[in-house]
C-alpha cells in the first residue's frame, strides 16, 4: 500500500474515530452519573434507614393494608417515615431553643436526636458489614460505621439553627415551643 493510500484511509476514517471517541466519552460520563446517583441513593437510604425501618415495623401487623408490599402499605410506611423524620426535627428545634435559653435541658433532646439519626444508622451499617462480609477486618467493621455516623452528624447539623424545607414546619414548632 502506498503512502497515498494510507493517507487516504486515515483521512477517510478520521470522522469515525472522532465520533467513536465522543461516543465513548458520553457513555463514560453517563455511567459515572448513574453510579454517582446509585451511590447517593444508597447513602440517603442508610441515612433515612431508622425512619423507614420503624415505618416497616409498625405496618407489618396491619392486615387491613393488604398482603405484601402493595401501594397502601408502601404509602403508610412512607407516611410514618416522614412523620418520624418530622419528629426528629421537632426535637432538634426543642434542643436549639433550650440551648438558646441557656439551660442544660437541651442535652436530652440533643442526645435523642444523636441516637436516632447517628447511632442507629451506624449500628445498622455495622450489622450489615458483619453479616455480609465474613472476612472483614475488625477495624473496618468499626471504622466505616464510625465514619458514617460522623457523616450523618454533619448532615443533620444538630447544633445549628437550620432545617430542610420538607420539615421546616416541625422544626419551627419545636423551636417556638421552647423559646416562648
Amino acid at each position: 500500500m502506498s503512502d497515498y493510500e494510507d493517507g487516504y484511509e486515515v483521512g477517510r476514517n478520521a470522522p469515525n474515530i472522532r465520533q467513536s471517541y465522543q461516543n465513548g466519552k458520553a457513555i463514560g460520563n453517563g455511567l459515572a452519573v448513574v453510579l454517582g446517583l446509585g451511590f447517593r441513593l444508597v447513602v440517603e437510604t442508610l441515612v433515612l434507614a431508622p425512619f423507614l425501618v420503624l415505618g416497616l415495623v409498625l405496618t407489618t401487623n396491619l392486615d387491613f393494608l393488604g398482603p405484601g408490599f402493595g401501594y397502601a402499605r408502601l404509602l403508610s410506611i412512607g407516611a410514618l417515615a416522614y412523620g418520624f423524620y418530622a419528629l426528629l426535627y421537632l426535637l432538634k428545634g426543642v434542643a436549639i431553643g433550650l440551648r438558646l435559653r441557656g439551660t442544660r435541658h437541651w442535652l436530652l433532646p440533643f442526645t435523642l436526636c444523636l441516637l436516632v439519626a447517628c447511632f442507629i444508622p451506624s449500628l445498622l451499617l455495622h450489622l450489615f458489614i458483619v453479616h455480609t462480609v465474613k472476612a472483614a477486618h475488625p477495624v473496618l467493621v468499626w471504622v466505616v460505621p464510625g465514619l458514617f455516623a460522623l457523616y450523618t452528624y454533619s448532615r443533620y447539623r444538630f447544633t445549628e439553627d437550620i432545617a430542610p424545607n420538607l420539615v421546616l414546619w416541625a422544626y419551627r414548632r419545636g423551636y417556638h415551643w421552647t423559646v416562648k
